[in-house]
């Protein structure tokens, strides 16, 4: 495909975007048709089914066979909470590498990386601070491949699925999140400068392989007084 046939079926998958998000076109309205759209813009009906079709991937338009193309209620729902670090902290956080270890995996650990209890497991200790002083311990877990070196620096501020995919050498497919509440262990508490039994946010991350082998765990608290979660609804998906 040219690269001007490209920039016009983007043209008319912005346009319609535009009138959607302008009140132009309402929730339930039907959009100009495939033959309107090849008139409006003197393009094939190919090029016309590619622009619609980034919609319909988008959340803006649904079909409705035999009919034609409607726009679709916007979902607020489904909330988008950005993880990578400095986002997902709102803020600049200085991170320091508490520790680098090996540990052998207990049943808990052995089944978050779906393999057995007394497997060696590698361990990275992450403290990550404000100006108030510590906010969250982050302990990251891979599975443990001796003669692969891991850099400092990268361990200390790289985001954690790019470790896991660089030390994995495979592809990363998902990424699932857990977040719960809990009560600071005596270590936990220690690192974060407050009392064990306090109180805190728990936020979970397991990393997948398209075969849906666990390549990494990641498990952060953080303290409640010190740190809230924010997240976005966006009406649609945003593809556009």
């Amino acid at each position: 495909m040219s690269a001007r046939m490209t920039a016009i079926y983007y043209r008319v998958a912005e346009d319609l975007k535009e009138k959607i998000m302008t009140g132009k076109l309402l929730p339930g309205e039907m959009a100009p048709s495939e033959s309107q759209l090849v008139e409006a813009y003197g393009i094939s009906r190919m090029t016309v089914r590619q622009g619609i079709g980034l919609l319909v991937d988008g959340g803006y338009l649904y079909s409705v066979p035999g009919k034609g193309y409607y726009v679709a209620a916007p979902n607020l729902d489904k909330i988008i909470i950005d993880a990578s670090q400095d986002r997902f902290f709102g803020q600049k956080m200085k991170v320091t590498l508490k520790k680098v270890d090996v540990v052998t995996a207990d049943d808990t650990l052995a089944a978050k990386m779906e393999t057995r209890a007394g497997e060696i497991i590698l361990r990275m200790q992450l403290t990550l601070n404000s100006r108030e002083g510590p906010v969250a311990l982050d302990c990251r877990y891979l599975p443990y491949r001796k003669g692969e070196p891991l850099l400092e620096n990268e361990l200390q501020y790289a985001d954690f699925p790019h470790i896991a995919a660089r030390h994995s050498k495979v592809v990363l497919a998902r990424s699932q999140f857990t977040i719960g509440a809990v009560l600071l262990a005596v270590e936990e508490a220690k690192a974060l400068e407050t009392e064990p039994g306090t109180a805190a946010l728990c936020i979970e991350q397991l990393l997948f392989d398209r075969g849906g082998k666990p390549l990494g765990w990641s498990r952060m608290v953080c303290r409640s007084d010190r740190y809230v979660m924010t997240g976005v609804a966006y009406p649609y998906a945003e593809r556009v």
